[in-house]
C-alpha cells in the first residue's frame, strides 16, 4: 500500500519513489522538501511520518513537531533532505546512518538532548564528550561510525552556509582493531547442512559461495543465472561496493549445488526465500542467517587481542560476512599469490589482503616446517 506524498517513477532503468510534500504541508512545515528514495519501503516509512506530523500539526500539537532552525534536528533534517544524502545508492547505507542519527539524538552530554541544542554551541570539547558518552555507553565502534555520519551531516552544514565549522572533523578517532574472525571450517558445511534439512537450500547455497567465491553476501544474494555463463562455467558480476567486475569460475561444489535452485518466471534471481518465492532482502537475509546460525549451534569465536573492560576474552558471534575473510585465508593457506588472491577478492591494493588472509599460528608452523625445525 502507497503511503500519502509517494509518487513512483522512472529513474533510467530503476524505479525510485519521490515524496512531494502537497502546499498545505508545506505551509505547516515550510522545511520539508521533495525527496527520493531508492524502496518502496523506506519512502512509506518517510511519507506516513510526514502524515503523522502533520495531523498532530493541525489537532494543534505544535510542541512535539517543532523544528528551531538553529537546531542540530533541523540540519540533520536539512542533510536528509540533500543532494548529498539522496545520491547514496545502497539502502543499507542510508538506513545505517539514519540508525546513528536515531540514537545520537536523544543523548545528553549536558542539560540539553543533542536533538535540541543550537548547532554553534556544539564545539570541539562537546564533540569529545559526545564520543566519550557514545563509547562508554556502547562501543568504540558505535562511537566512530556516529561520528563520522555527524562529519557529513556537519560537511554538509558548511556547504550550504548553515555551520561555521566542523568539530566532527577535528576530533582523532581511535583505529578500530580489524576483525580477526574466521569460521572453523566443520562449522561451514555443518551449518550448510543444518540449512538443507530445514528446506533451505538457498541459505546453503549462499554459504558456500561466499565461502568459495570470497565474495561479500551481497553480492551473492543478488546474484542472477544471467551472471553465470552457461558454455564456460564462469560466474561474470560486478560488486556491489567497489565497482569491480569479477570473472569466477563456478566451483565444484557450487555448480553441484545450483541444481537444488530453479529458475523462475518472475525474476532472474538465483537465490529466493523459500517461503515467500520472492529474492532475498538484506534484513531478510541477515534475520534467517541468525536464526538458522542460533538453531544449528554456531559457536562464538574468540576476538583476537580484544580484552573486556574486566581483562577477559572477548567473543563474537559468526557473520556470513566471515566466510569471505574465512576463504580468502584458507586461499593463502593452499598457497595462492598475492595477485591470484587479489583476482578471486576483488582487491586491488595487495595491503588490504593482510585484513583477509590472516596469519597465524598455521603459517607460522608452514614456515619452521620448512626450515626443517618441526
Amino acid at each position: 500500500m502507497k503511503a500519502p506524498y509517494v509518487r513512483p517513477r522512472m529513474r533510467g532503468n530503476t524505479r525510485v519513489y519521490d515524496l512531494r510534500p502537497t502546499p498545505e504541508l508545506q505551509k505547516a512545515f515550510p522545511d520539508i522538501s521533495r525527496e527520493t528514495y531508492a524502496t518502496s519501503q523506506e519512502a512509506n516509512a518517510r511519507g506516513y511520518e510526514w502524515k503523522r506530523k502533520f495531523e498532530a500539526w493541525k489537532a494543534g500539537n505544535h510542541e512535539d513537531i517543532y523544528v528551531d532552525n538553529r537546531s542540530v534536528e533541523a540540519l540533520v533534517n536539512h542533510y536528509k533532505s540533500s543532494m548529498a544524502y539522496g545520491n547514496i545508492k545502497a539502502a543499507a547505507t542510508r538506513r545505517s546512518y539514519e540508525g546513528h542519527l536515531r540514537h545520537v539524538l536523544p543523548v545528553c552530554v549536558s542539560n540539553t538532548a543533542f536533538a535540541k541544542m543550537n548547532v554553534s554551541d556544539v564545539d570541539y570539547e562537546y564533540a569529545q564528550k559526545l564520543w566519550l558518552h557514545i563509547q562508554s555507553d556502547v562501543s568504540t565502534h558505535k562511537a566512530n561510525h556516529t561520528f563520522k555520519v555527524l562529519k557529513l551531516v556537519w560537511n554538509e552544514g558548511l556547504r550550504a552556509g548553515k555551520v561555521k565549522s566542523n568539530p566532527f572533523a577535528l576530533v582523532r578517532l581511535p583505529k578500530l582493531p580489524d576483525r580477526q574472525v574466521l569460521w572453523p571450517e566443520e562449522h561451514i558445511w555443518g551449518m550448510v547442512q543444518h540449512c538443507d534439512e530445514m528446506g533451505y537450500h538457498s541459505m546453503g547455497t549462499m554459504l558456500v559461495m561466499c565461502y568459495e567465491f570470497c565474495q561479500r553476501p551481497v553480492d551473492v544474494r543478488t546474484m542472477r543465472w544471467a551472471n553465470i555463463d552457461g558454455k564456460t562455467g564462469v560466474s561474470h558480476f560486478t560488486q556491489k561496493k567497489t565497482g569491480k567486475q569479477m570473472s569466477i569460475k563456478v566451483t565444484n561444489s557450487v555448480k553441484e549445488r545450483l541444481y537444488l535452485h530453479q529458475h523462475r518466471n518472475s525474476d532472474d534471481y538465483i537465490f529466493a526465500y523459500e517461503n515467500t518465492g520472492r529474492p532475498y532482502s538484506q534484513d531478510r537475509c541477515n534475520k534467517f542467517f541468525r536464526a538458522a546460525a542460533d538453531s544449528y549451534g554456531l559457536p562464538e569465536v574468540p576476538l583476537v587481542g580484544q580484552l573486556n573492560q574486566d581483562g577477559s576474552q572477548r567473543y563474537t558471534k559468526l557473520w556470513m560476512a566471515d566466510l569471505r575473510r574465512t576463504g580468502a585465508t584458507h586461499a593463502s593457506r593452499a598457497g595462492c599469490t598475492d595477485r591470484q588472491l587479489m583476482a578471486l577478492t576483488g582487491h586491488k591494493n595487495p595491503q588490504m589482503l593482510v585484513i583477509y588472509a590472516l596469519e597465524g599460528e598455521t603459517e607460522s608452523t608452514m614456515a619452521n616446517q620448512k626450515r626443517g625445525l618441526i
